[in-house]
């Protein structure tokens, strides 16, 4: 960097911009290098100096290569480390939702649900994303709050349409001007405004799209109008945004049930040396042929297949509109809506075994692994259930938001920001199951005498029914609805609602031609409150008394009595090729096109009607079922640019320090033997959370980054809810502390926190090419996990089973990227391109003393490929994403609290683009090329899980422009 570069951005900053060597950025420079950082300092929806969310946006970019381009500039003139995506690269990546546009960047991992990039846990608190491994992720819309009524701290963010993006920024290594809350990081989504162009904008999108496995083509549309006009009053502009689409999907898996150990030797299968394994253990282990000196083996005790299928609908819009009052003052408005529904439909056959331990059917032959885990054989005797899970999800979201930026002086400016956000999450969730029982005197014990053949060794795994008493029709008897009775019926109802409101006062002060050039202080206080309410209700059970007669005298009711609530399965193409259903009876609820809640009540009254013995379907919500919390965050920061010289090299950055006082109320219900009674909980802590940033300059296209920062992520509000049960206050059932106990949400939690190192080094050069990379490592303290709390309830002191903060953990790697177009090739090569880059993170977390294991949903290797071409009206791409096997969850439920982990997974996306003329644009995309198999594993890879296929998604769209 030349010597006299400081005294060049203060030129830029009294309006000379002529020095600047990088004409062609020269507007966006000023604004992203020498802005004040302070613009949008509560917000921090930027990557440059100015702090300014809109800085990004006055670039205007056409085609891929001005895309990726634009998004270099950003990274390169950021005073933080920040990965960008803009608008067109957003849109030229065959991506229905911001999650998978995400998974483009270096360092961050998304996980899938039906099909797409989006939430865990069937839309619950769990975030779609990861960066460097950490789900702790802080999301911001244009640099505000924004939350999803979920109970947790991540927004739904596959329910955000692209279509209503204008870039997204990922800051992996926090300032103390971002709004804190984002221990992995900060991701901001920012919105068009209209004074981005200085030109009107109409747009109009229209797309269809089509699903191979469900066999269904969807629509969708967007538009965007941008208006701007002077006034008397000054100019002014407005600017819509609508989005409207509807997807579909198919999901097809084949689940293992867990497998047992099974051995006739002391000591083996962590059985006791001194004490041989039970007699149904060692029978079962004889039971298994072809297993020659194996000692140890590994059986599931039977299978499950499910297809879930259904539909996404996303309508969005967004509204925003600026005044210009004068050169000094101006005015923006604007309001995001989304309404995200989520609709699933499962369908589930699964078996489990009559014995406690699988045992072999005779004269069947079986094949294993080298460590003693089973591959293919026949399982006998099996028993047969089929189910219906049915799942309808809204999430609605509105935030609104003023600001105003005011330009006192030449030195001091001053910003105002207020922001509302309401919110509400609706989930139904159902559950409907039929049993196989013996209708025609097979057996004593009304179980069936049928078994189950499976083979797992090839790519998809296949079972079949096996009827020894009809072999030649193994599904007659087991596809006969009269063999088939209800078992039982659930339902369970969320209405959560989330009000947010935030008031922000920044200023910056230009300090002039010294070390700090620039001064940026904020108070920032936000309130936000939360409604949860749930309850589950699985009252239906009607099960045979006879081995069950606890559960009271429910008689069992035949299918056949109903054949409206039944219908044969199969589906046609299921796991294809080569494997479809078994041909079964399903379960089918009353009024089946009424809501989820609906149906089940009146599946549940139509069973029961007349009925003795029967229980009340109660659908309210009892005073246990809610809990309403309360949060106010009071923050102020300070920071400062700064700039000098070391051995003639330049250097710059940013310090500072942001300083936030958290005060929570949850109240609950206590319940004990004598009932319940309300109860109101408060907790209260400070945080100290400082940044560095600094970039040395080697020389006008190398630079080197070094990044501190110490940042926070508050609990959930699902983990705080206080839900509190208490057990019986008597001496002989006291823990080992001598206290009564109980169990409860933990409304004293902590947040996590986290010391985060960065060191980069990065090149730019050509018009977009760039090369970096970068070392990381942060430092966690403060991971939930399961212990005990000692709290206060009527003057007794109890020790309460909860989460704590207990785990303690450290993530360390590196990030690589490389993005090149090969311009000195001839023609018609001279138009390809290449963007690739790639994280290794080794994490270890100690949620019990002793124990190191990787982070959750953490892969140690990961890569982007991405194939360009560019020229004239063509643009293609062609997109591989890669990722290693990773920790999926610990203590996975359904395999007995041992660990799932889930295979390596890829995925190959293309896009296609065609400039037809001025106005009109044709695009094709393709997604999930490869068919890939979704596949987890328990402990070991030879302990398959779970085998899941998703749709290939075909889509063409016409874009008009004009």
């Amino acid at each position: 960097m030349p010597k006299n570069y400081y005294k060049e951005i203060f030129a830029v900053r009294n309006g000379n911009v002529k020095t600047i060597k990088k004409t062609m950025v020269a507007n966006a420079c000023a604004l992203l290098v020498a802005g004040p950082m302070a613009a949008h300092a509560q917000e921090a929806a930027t990557a440059s100096a100015s702090g300014d969310t809109s800085a990004p946006s006055t670039v205007i970019v056409t085609g891929q290569r001005a895309a990726l381009k634009s998004a270099r500039d950003l990274k390169q003139d950021a005073n933080q480390i920040v990965d960008s995506i803009q608008a067109t690269d957003i849109g030229k990546l065959p991506d229905v939702s911001t999650v998978e546009s995400l998974q483009r960047v270096a360092g961050v991992q998304i996980q899938r649900r039906y099909g797409e990039g989006g939430t865990d846990y069937d839309h619950r608190t769990e975030p779609a994303i990861t960066i460097r491994g950490i789900t702790q992720v802080r999301n911001l819309i244009d640099g505000r709050d924004f939350f999803t009524a979920n109970g947790g701290r991540a927004p739904d963010l596959e329910g955000l349409p692209s279509e209503l993006m204008a870039g997204v920024d990922v800051y992996k290594n926090a300032a103390s001007n971002l709004i804190e809350g984002g221990v992995g990081g900060v991701v901001n989504i920012r919105t068009r405004l209209p004074f981005d162009s200085k030109e009107d904008i109409n747009v109009i999108t229209l797309k269809s799209n089509y699903y191979d496995r469900i066999r269904k083509y969807s629509p969708s549309g967007s538009g965007l109008l941008s208006r701007q006009f002077k006034t008397d009053f000054g100019r002014m502009g407005f600017l819509v945004n609508a989005t409207a689409s509807k997807t579909y999907y198919r999901q097809d898996a084949v689940l293992q049930q867990q497998q047992h150990c099974l051995t006739a030797t002391a000591g083996k299968c962590a059985t006791d040396a001194a004490q041989p394994p039970s007699a149904a253990k060692v029978a079962a282990y004889n039971s298994m042929p072809n297993k020659g000196s194996l000692s140890e083996l590994y059986v599931p005790t039977s299978f499950e297949m499910y297809e879930d299928s259904g539909e996404r609908k996303r309508q969005g819009l967004a509204l925003a509109y600026q005044w210009q009052v004068n050169s000094d003052v101006l005015l923006t408005a604007q309001n995001l809506y989304s309404n995200y529904t989520f609709i699933r439909r499962g369908e589930y056959i699964y078996g489990d075994d009559k014995n406690n331990d699988p045992h072999a059917a005779a004269g069947s032959t079986w094949t294993w692994a080298p460590d003693g885990s089973a591959t293919s054989g026949t399982l006998s005797p099996q028993i047969f259930s089929s189910s219906r899970f049915d799942q309808d999800v809204r999430n609605r979201t509105n935030l609104s938001a003023v600001n105003v930026k005011w330009r006192i002086s030449d030195r001091l400016k001053s910003k105002t920001d207020f922001a509302y956000e309401r919110a509400n999450y609706d989930a139904d969730r159902n559950g409907d199951s039929i049993k196989l029982y013996d209708n025609e005197n097979r057996s004593v014990a009304n179980i069936p005498n049928l078994n189950l053949a499976f083979d797992v060794r090839g790519r998809i795994p296949t079972f079949s029914i096996v009827d020894p008493a009809n072999p030649g029709n193994p599904y007659a008897y087991f596809g006969n609805p009269k063999n088939w009775y209800y078992e039982w019926l659930a339902n369970a109802v969320d209405r959560h609602k989330l009000k947010m409101s935030a008031l922000s006062q920044d200023f910056d002060y230009d300090l002039g031609d010294h070390f700090f050039t620039k001064l940026h202080v904020g108070i920032r206080a936000a309130d936000t409150k939360v409604l949860l309410r749930g309850n589950w209700n699985n009252t239906g059970v009607c099960n045979d008394t006879g081995t069950n007669p606890s559960w009271g005298a429910c008689p069992l009711i035949p299918v056949a009595q109903h054949p409206d609530l039944a219908y044969a399965g199969p589906a046609s193409n299921f796991m294809q090729p080569g494997i479809g259903w078994p041909v079964a009876v399903f379960p089918e609820y009353a009024n089946p096109n009424s809501s989820v809640l609906d149906r089940t009540v009146a599946t549940y009254a139509q069973l029961f009607a007349g009925k003795p013995n029967t229980y009340t379907f109660d659908t309210s919500f009892r005073p246990g079922d809610i809990n309403e919390q309360h949060e106010k965050t009071r923050s102020f920061f300070f920071t400062g640019d700064f700039g000098t010289s070391v051995f003639g090299y330049d250097l710059d950055g940013t310090a500072g320090m942001r300083v936030v006082k958290t005060d929570q109320t949850s109240i609950g219900y206590v319940q004990d033997s004598t009932g319940s009674r309300a109860a109101t909980l408060n907790n209260s802590y400070r945080n100290f959370l400082p940044s560095l940033n600094t970039r040395l300059h080697l020389n006008e296209d190398v630079q080197v980054r070094f990044g501190y920062s110490k940042t926070m992520t508050r609990p959930n509000f699902t983990d705080m809810a206080a839900h509190v049960q208490l057990n019986p206050n008597i001496p002989s059932q006291y823990d080992a502390n001598g206290r009564p106990t109980g169990s409860s949400g933990n409304p004293y939690l902590k947040p996590m926190t986290a010391t985060s190192y960065d060191l980069t080094l990065e090149d730019y050069w050509g018009t977009s090419n760039t090369a970096f990379l970068g070392l990381f490592k942060k430092d966690i303290d403060g991971y939930l996990a399961g212990g005990t709390e000692p709290m206060n309830f009527g003057g007794v002191i109890y020790d309460i089973g909860t989460s704590i903060n207990l785990g303690k953990g450290s993530v360390k790697g590196i990030e690589a990227g490389f993005t090149q177009f090969f311009d000195f090739l001839p023609d018609p090569f001279k138009g390809f391109g290449i963007q690739a880059n790639y994280t290794y993170v080794d994490s270890k977390v100690e949620l019990k003393p002793g124990t190191l294991i990787p982070l959750p949903k953490l892969s140690k290797n990961s890569y982007n490929l991405i194939g360009l071409y560019e020229k004239g009206p063509l643009q293609a791409r062609l997109a591989y994403n890669w990722r290693s096997s990773y920790l999926d969850q610990i203590n996975g439920s359904g395999v007995f609290g041992a660990n799932q982990y889930a295979a390596p997974y890829s995925s190959l996306d293309a896009s296609v683009s065609y400039q037809i003329n001025k106005i009109f644009t044709l695009s094709a995309d393709a997604v999930n090329l490869r068919n890939s198999m979704y596949h987890t594993y328990v402990e070991r890879p030879s302990s398959g899980l779970l085998w899941q296929l998703n749709d290939r998604r075909y889509s063409v769209s016409l874009k008009a422009s004009f």
